[in-house]
């Protein structure tokens, strides 16, 4: 009973996604779970002929059983009918490195790389894994959106990643396993109670489940729960972000300063979470207060991961490590599409009419460079009088951490243009043909 039923969870998710879908793609360990999801996929496969099927087996290279788990794959595709891709990681490794994590990490880039926008991506995880997860999430002392564990189907990486085992329990996929007669890997690493989940997997869990032995079934009920907490959370941020988002892409200060804490804090997690970025700690949560509390003219920063969370005068923005853009780069003359330090693409446009630059002088190079000192002076056009040009920053609204990005366009030693923003008024041309820089998609 166990198998048929399996079988009809994997069906139905596949039938209710694969009308958009351009593969079927099962990451493929050859441990139990996915060795029988592979076999019910070879099963399934004459069912839906439009879409091919493939399984990608990750080696991680951390075992000396590696080479022959891959020869196992190799093996078991070709008795399911499948073709399988194996790709090699490299597995960061030290004192200080969970290896766990580093693991996963290297797995998720590999079928991050292997993937195709439009893919399902299926993984094995039953009812036992979705407990692990949720008692790894309370360690943790996550919200409702950790504690929601893993969905059912979720995007990933331009794809849909599906599990159509997780209403099952591994009793239930043992059972359909030994019904098949599979041979499958039996990892050496899932005894290591080193490892926080195999700790739960082997000592937690199994007295837990002695005591309560629905156990895991309220667990995946709790997860469903907090899963609908979770959307309602999201539905609520959403429509927070969409009032108090300013349009480059920060978080206005005073609305948010408007909200109640937990309101707030919803919608800056979502926020964060729309960004790809980790989740802020209910301490450096506390810490943002400095933000709302802040004069407009500060500039208050927090750390967070590889980013920094900063204010620049009545917005919250998330800013990433700053490029280095120290490069000159020649422009050509006439129009050449050319991409800038800063992943812009411009070029300079020849006409004899509107507002222009004047051709460059014999001998003048014709130069992009960027990171100017906020001393020197600069006289836009159409403005009166020359200014230092961090006072022309500030009154255009560049946050201090994208100035030094912009291309500084300049004939010879002279600026003419800060592309995007100016051009300089000694630099115009008001008689014959000049030039205009165009920025292009």
């Amino acid at each position: 009973m166990s198998l048929t039923q399996l079988e009809s969870s994997v069906r139905a998710a596949l039938a209710a996604h694969l009308d958009n879908a351009r593969r079927v793609v099962l990451a493929y360990s050859g441990g139990i779970d996915s060795e029988l999801l592979a076999s019910i996929l070879g099963r399934l496969r004459p069912e839906f002929p439009s879409r091919p099927f493939l399984l990608i087996h990750v080696n991680h290279g951390l075992s000396d059983n590696a080479e022959s788990w891959v020869a196992h794959c190799r093996r078991r595709a070709e008795l399911y009918g499948l073709p399988l891709t194996v790709t090699k990681v490299s597995v960061e490794q030290g004192p200080r490195v969970s290896l766990e994590a580093a693991a996963r990490e290297a797995r998720y880039a590999a079928l991050n790389q292997l993937l195709l926008p439009g893919d399902l991506l299926l993984t094995a995880q039953h009812k036992d894994d979705q407990a692990e997860t949720l008692l790894l999430a309370l360690k943790r002392g996550s919200g409702p959106l950790g504690l929601a564990g893993m969905l059912a189907s979720q995007p990933f990486a331009g794809a849909t990643m599906l599990r159509p085992l997780l209403g099952h329990s591994r009793a239930e996929v043992e059972s359909a396993a030994a019904e098949l007669g599979l041979a499958h890997i039996e990892d050496d690493s899932n005894t290591d109670l080193r490892f926080d989940r195999n700790f739960l997997r082997h000592k937690v869990l199994p007295l837990m489940k002695d005591r309560w032995p629905g156990f895991h079934h309220a667990v995946h009920r709790s997860a469903q729960l907090c899963g609908e907490q979770q959307s309602l959370c999201d539905e609520l941020a959403k429509e927070d972000l969409r009032q108090h988002q300013v349009g480059s892409g920060g978080l206005g200060i005073s609305g948010l300063a408007a909200l109640s804490a937990p309101r707030r804090n919803n919608l800056v997690r979502y926020w964060l979470r729309k960004h790809n970025q980790l989740m802020p700690s209910q301490v450096q949560l506390q810490q943002l207060a400095q933000f709302w509390l802040a004069r407009e003219d500060a500039q208050p920063t927090l750390k967070l991961g590889e980013c920094q969370l900063r204010r620049f005068r009545d917005a919250l923005y998330l800013v990433g490590e700053a490029p280095s853009l120290d490069a000159e780069l020649e422009m050509m003359i006439p129009r050449v599409r050319q991409q800038m330090a800063n992943g812009e693409h411009w070029c300079l446009e020849e006409r004899a009419e509107g507002e222009r630059l004047r051709l460059p002088r014999a001998g003048e190079s014709v130069l992009v460079r960027y990171d100017l000192l906020g001393t020197r002076r600069v006289r836009p056009a159409n403005r009166s009088g020359s200014r230092p040009l961090k006072k022309v920053w500030q009154e255009l609204g560049v946050p201090p951490w994208l100035r030094g990005q912009i291309p500084m366009l300049f004939f010879g030693d002279k600026l003419v243009a800060a592309l995007g923003y100016w051009l300089e008024q000694e630099a115009l041309e008001t008689l014959g043909p000049g030039l205009v820089p165009i920025r292009q998609e």
